[in-house]
């Protein structure tokens, strides 16, 4: 079995999945003493903008899929993904968004035979995620995240919605449909499947699940 650990981390839009994953980095490196090189966060939507951006063979796929108003589909997903796991150096990989669909799912069972694992989902409320993006902002300069009452960037740039809370209600209804039955299908599998409530506090989701792996940790970081 390769020596890696790879964190899929699920939940729906705006849940603060951003927060537990800078969150885990940080536990990871104070904690327990990985250094910078040794975790990657992966970001689904950042791998289909960089393929989309180099004109690469899946990125010339996925920008005549998405252009004529579908979803990136699996099998692109699925590859993509594949040769990035494969290329990583990194001993701890945290996956932010994946899988999403059921079919996604198969594939990503798949793959983690070949590496240690556990999934983190972070259950929230339609009505908690919606109140909560009600006021946020980000700065249009180095992309921090506000709320409204902060004013101004420390940075000195605008603060503005982000474009994707403007689709928020559709995003979540997607999320419903496509995201929901494939959380089910890993519960149903049981391996290493940890459920949070969408109330805890983004540190403590990251510390309690590093606490209940630190075996696979001491694991890859020997």
């Amino acid at each position: 079995m390769n020596k890696k650990f790879v964190i899929s981390l699920i939940g729906a839009p705006a849940s603060g999945k951003g927060y537990i994953a800078s969150s885990l980095v940080k536990e990871l490196k104070e904690i327990y003493g990985f250094r910078d090189d040794d975790i990657a966060d992966i970001s689904i939507g950042e791998m289909i903008r960089r393929e989309k951006k180099n004109n690469t063979r899946l990125g010339q796929e996925l920008a005549a899929n998405m252009k004529e108003g579908g979803l990136a589909p699996d099998r692109i997903i699925n590859e993509m993904l594949k040769e990035e796991l494969k290329n990583v150096k990194a001993k701890v990989l945290i996956l932010d968004g994946y899988p999403r669909t059921v079919g996604q799912v198969e594939a990503f069972g798949e793959l983690l035979k070949m590496f240690k694992s556990a999934v983190i989902f972070r259950d929230t409320p339609k009505e908690l995620i919606l109140e909560r993006v009600k006021n946020r902002r980000i700065c249009e300069k180095c992309g921090m995240a506000h709320d409204v009452g902060d004013g101004v960037c420390s940075c000195g740039g605008k603060l503005i919605k982000r474009k994707d809370d403007e689709v928020l209600p559709e995003r979540l209804a997607e999320y419903e449909e496509m995201t929901k039955p494939a959380v089910m299908e890993l519960k149903n599998h049981g391996k290493n499947f940890f459920w949070y409530e969408g109330t805890a506090e983004g540190g403590d989701i990251a510390k309690s699940f590093l606490e209940a792996n630190k075996d696979y940790l001491q694991e890859v970081l020997a």
